[in-house]
Parts: C-alpha cells; structure tokens; sequence
C-alpha cells in the first residue's frame, strides 16, 4: 500500500480518536454536572439511552455541553497541525500531534479511572480490581418500644370495657416476634432473598379498601428544610411536609431529624418505569441486553412475577392507571398490562375523548393541572361502580430540567424549579383535601410516594455531601398504624407490601419481594444489611432476574434477537420474517405465511412450502 495513503489513514483514525475521547470526556463531565455527584455506571448507561425520551432541551444543552467543545477542539487542533505543517520546515507539527495523542492516552486512563472510582464500574461486574472494598460496619436498629396491643380500634389502649374495634386483629397481628431475614443458598443476591408472593397466603378484609396511589415526578425529602429532615436552607413542598407529618411516613418519634422520613431508591428504582416496578413488585428492575426505557420493546413485561397489580386484580379490583404523557413511554402499558389488566387514561385517551384537542402537547403530553381534574372526574366514576378501585396516577411537571411552569406556578423562589415544585406541593394537597370530601374517602388509601430522586444534579449541588437522598412519602387513612415507633431505614421496595399492609390486607411474615411492610415489626433488609451493603448488592447483575425478565435483545431495526444455547441465532423482524442461522453455517427463512427456505454453507437453497400449498 503507498506510504502516503497510509499515513492519510492514521492521520484521519488519529483525529477521530480524539474527538471521540473529547467527546467521552465532556460527555461525562457535562452527566456528572446535570445528574450529580452520585452518578453509577447504572444511571450513566441510563442517561445515554434516554437522550430520545427527554425532549428538545435536554438534546440541546448536550450538544453545547459535551458535542459542540468536543468538534471545536479537533478542528482546532488539526487546524493547527496544519498551520505548523505549513509554516515550519522542522517537524514541530509531528511533534505537536504526537503530543496530542499523549494526552489522548492520558486522558483515556483517567476516564478509566473515573469509571472504577465514580462510577463503580468494578461493582456492577462483580470485582473490585482497581479499589479496596472495604465493608461497612453496620449494627443494625435496636428495637424499639413496640406500640401497646390494641382492643377498642386505632388510637386506643387495652383497658376497660371497649368493644373490640374492626382492625384489632390485624393490628395485633402486626406486632409478632420479629424475624430476621433468611439469606437462601443461592449466590445470587436477589434470588437468596427474595419472598416470592405467589407463595404467600394473604388475607384481605371481608370488604376491601380502595387505592389511591400517586407517583410525584422526582419528588424528595431533600427539598424540606434541614430541621424537618431535608437538607435545603428553605422548604419548597411545605404543605407536602405538613401533610407527611400529619399522616404516616414512618419517621416515628426519636430524636431530631426524625419528622421526615422517605424511602431510599436503589438502583433499579431510580428512573420513573424501575420506580414504579419497584414499588409495585418488590425487586429492582434490570432491563439487561436494553435500554432501561426500552421495555416497549418486549412482548411481555417479567411474566412470571407477581405484583401489586396481580393482587388486586385476582380481589376482582378495577385499576386504572393515569398519566399526562403516553402509556407507551418505558414499557409501562406493558408491564401494567400484564399485571393488573389496567385500563389507561393517558395522553392518548384525552386526545381520543375530547378532554383535550388533538394538537395539544406541552412538556411531555399534558401538564398536571389537567392531570387532577381527570383525576376527580376518574374517581368519581369508580366511586360509583360495585367494585374495589385502585387509581395509580404518575405527576409529570417536576420532571428534570427545571421542570414545567404551568399557568398555576407562582415565583416566590429565585429559580424556575424550585417554584415548579411549589406548585405542585400545592396542587397535589389541594386534590388530597378534594378526596377528604368525598363519600368514599372512608374506605380508601391513599399513598403517595416520590418515584425516584430528581435527576437534575445541578439542583441538589449545594447538599451536604454526606446526605443521601430519599423520595417523598405519605400514607393517609390505613386503618392500621406501626406498631414500632421507631424512624425506620427503608426504601421504595418496601412499598409493596407496606400497601398492602394499609389496605387491611395481612401478609404472614410481612414481606413480600425484597420488601417489608413497614407496619410491622419485622425489620427491613437496609435495617437488616445496611445502606451500603444492599446498594451494592443491588447495583451488580443478577442471572435470577435475568431469567425472571425473559427480555428478548432488539437491534437498532427493532428486531427481536434471541440466542440459544446451542449458539443458534434467530432474528424475528418487526413485519413478522424469521431468519434462523445455525453454528453451521446454515440459514433458514421463514416468512409470515409458513414458508421456509433452507440455506446451506454452499449457497444451496431448498424451499419447504406449508402443506396448504403443497398440491395433491
């Protein structure tokens, strides 16, 4: 090959491989600006993925963030190769961009090493090659005072000649000897642990409660102010303060700091479709050879899990799931499809019954005033039917970044997002007090839970750095009360049999999944292992969620790629063609009508038509 076209080559591969280092550089520095000091290889992979899914701006500031500095840069730089090149007879410019591609390589080892420190990048595959891990010393919770037995209904002491009240016994019931955890022989964490409900009794009342269940966008403890249990100077949701302290969030009474307290969102819980898997099902949601929001992508969502849905729905429960963007988003029609049998009223559905024109689209669909009003109108119709009802409603106008000002938002803050969470603090209360008023307000539940933490770093860059963040949480009228009076460590897996537990519903054990339901005395698995300890389990690949999930990989056409063990490869392609390529060498073409045609290594081609084409 000549000599001149070989250097024409290495010089081209020379100046993409430093735009592409400039841009995996900026790239991160520009995540770990927007999304914090937390960043993990998990949200990394999540937040590459999800560019599509967030909006214009978010695309924009990526390209002036990371895109834009890394092209200028490489046109500087082989600009300036050039102009040496040009101006010099001694070789400066060789030595320049061998210079360049040194600090390529340095920079190259330091994304390295930002991958093993910060992003943890050894503990999500298993090792620790490049750190000691070195493990935390953790004690777990004393028990404290458990709350005296109950015989008159929630609020009175035994004593006396009251009659016993409607939930005595489940309260009671609540209070058994507490268990610790059984860790099973499996190596693999979740699978050792996991409490697979299927396999539980449960009981519900002779007449089930109602749900109400809100998921806030991004909502957090983070955002009350340091002497509630935040960790900001002023508080921006405090009528959400108000009404958590007011009901339950299972802070209890002891010591300061101890009137706000939240569930942890580990990883597989902190994005909105794990977050609401997670608190639905008990386990983390891990979406292996996908996106995480691509699981709109599979035919079914974790078949052979049970879920909160399940429950409910096998309890002759009618479930409605609504949303102000569309269902499809993430995989969350399907997954609320498959467990539950949800109907869904979202962006779609307003569009399709006249609540909104056809052309209406803000942020991501619709904003959250609208959201409540549907939300009125949809309770008002399942309060009017026989049967149980669980509404599910997922807010959106706290969304990162900067969220949605809609008409309602006031500017009592300085910045834009702090105003947009206000706001909802304070619409979110007001359609709470509306419920309050309603005839069915007495035999419902309503719970309302953060999804996950904000994503938007930039927010939360002036926490103290020792504070780890946990979602917003509430429960209003369960007609069941904790009986340990303790601030419990807990996270958003806990949240599915802690509903449960407040829909009257007794679990033997109480747990369920990975969770514990926090009325009981039964201690959840961070109390039990530790903050630390259960991060980082949950943070590596699990084989036993693999196998739970049955995700099937789709490439970039959307086809279905499937890999057997015996190294066969099948592609399925969306309009329903199938190529089977076997070790061999061997291809087999199925089309959509039956038809096969058998390949060889050869190139010699058999066509095996169905037998309904086969004449006699």
């Amino acid at each position: 090959m000549n000599r001149d076209l070989i250097k024409k080559i290495a010089f081209v591969l020379s100046v993409l491989l430093i735009f592409l280092f400039l841009l995996l550089s900026f790239g991160i520095m520009w995540m770990y600006s927007v999304w914090g000091r937390n960043l993990t290889i998990n949200d990394f992979l999540f937040q590459v993925t999800m560019l599509e899914g967030t909006g214009s701006e978010m695309v924009i500031k990526f390209i002036f963030g990371a895109l834009l500095p890394s092209v200028l840069i490489t046109a500087g730089l082989t600009f300036l190769f050039f102009f040496i090149r040009k101006k010099s007879k001694y070789g400066y410019h060789v030595f320049m961009w061998k210079c360049t591609l040194a600090a390529v390589t340095v920079a190259c080892w330091s994304v390295l090493l930002f991958g093993i420190k910060w992003l943890k990048v050894d503990s999500y595959f298993g090792f620790a090659g490049f750190r000691a891990v070195r493990g935390e010393e953790y004690v777990p919770p004393v028990i404290e005072e458990i709350t005296p037995v109950l015989s008159a209904g929630i609020g009175t002491v035994s004593g006396g000649d009251a009659e016993p009240g409607p939930w005595d016994e489940l309260q009671n019931s609540l209070a058994v000897e507490m268990t610790p955890w059984e860790k099973g022989p499996s190596r693999d964490f979740i699978e050792s642990y996991y409490v697979d409900p299927a396999y539980v009794t449960l009981t519900f009342p002779e007449k089930k409660r109602n749900l109400i269940y809100i998921f806030l966008e991004s909502m957090e403890v983070t955002f009350a102010d340091t002497s509630l249990g935040g960790a900001f100077d002023e508080n921006v949701i405090p009528k959400l303060t108000a009404m958590s302290q007011d009901n339950e969030n299972f802070s209890g009474s002891y010591g300061e700091g101890s009137l706000l307290d939240g569930g942890y969102a580990y990883n597989g819980g902190t994005w909105t479709m794990g977050a609401i898997f997670s608190q639905t099902s008990g386990l983390p949601l891990q979406t292996g050879a996908i996106g995480r929001n691509d699981m709109d992508t599979q035919e079914v969502f974790y078949p052979t899990i049970t879920t909160l849905g399940d429950i409910l729905a096998a309890q002759d429960y009618r479930q409605i799931f609504l949303i102000g963007s569309n269902a499809m988003f993430g995989g969350r029609r399907l997954y609320l499809e498959n467990h539950g049998g949800y109907e869904f009223r979202d962006l779609i559905w307003a569009k399709q019954t006249g609540h909104i024109s056809p052309g209406y689209y803000v942020w991501w669909g619709y904003e959250d005033e609208k959201l409540f009003e549907f939300g009125k109108e949809t309770l008002q119709e399942l309060a009017a039917g026989d049967q149980p009802f669980n509404l599910t409603m997922l807010t959106v106008d706290t969304h990162m970044t900067g969220g949605y000002t809609c008409r309602l938002c006031g500017d009592e803050f300085e910045d834009r997002y702090s105003n947009v969470y206000a706001c909802s603090d304070k619409q979110v209360t007001e359609f709470v007090e509306w419920i309050k008023q309603q005839d069915f307000y007495e035999d419902t539940t309503i719970i309302i839970c953060g999804d996950h933490p904000t994503m938007d770093g930039m927010y939360c860059r002036n926490i103290d750095p020792s504070y780890v963040r946990r979602v917003y949480t509430c429960i209003i009228n369960a007609p069941v009360s904790p009986v340990r009076n303790a601030y419990r460590s807990y996270s958003t897996l806990d949240m599915f049999p802690t509903t449960l537990t407040a829909l009257g519903v007794e679990i033997p054990g109480g747990r369920l999944g990975l969770g514990t339901s926090l009325y009981t005395n039964q201690r959840t698995l961070t109390e039990e292992l530790g903050y630390t300890e259960l991060s980082s389990a949950l943070s590596r690949y699990s084989s036993y969620l693999s196998e739970l999930g049955s995700i099937v990989p789709v490439d970039v056409s959307g086809n279905d790629i499937v890999i057997g063990e015996d190294g066969t490869v099948t592609v399925t392609s969306p309009d329903g063609n199938q190529v089977i390529m076997k070790p061999d060498g061997t291809q087999i073409v199925i089309t959509p009508d039956g038809t096969q045609t058998v390949i060889l290594p050869d190139g010699t081609q058999t066509v095996i038509p169905v037998p309904s084409q086969v004449m006699p």
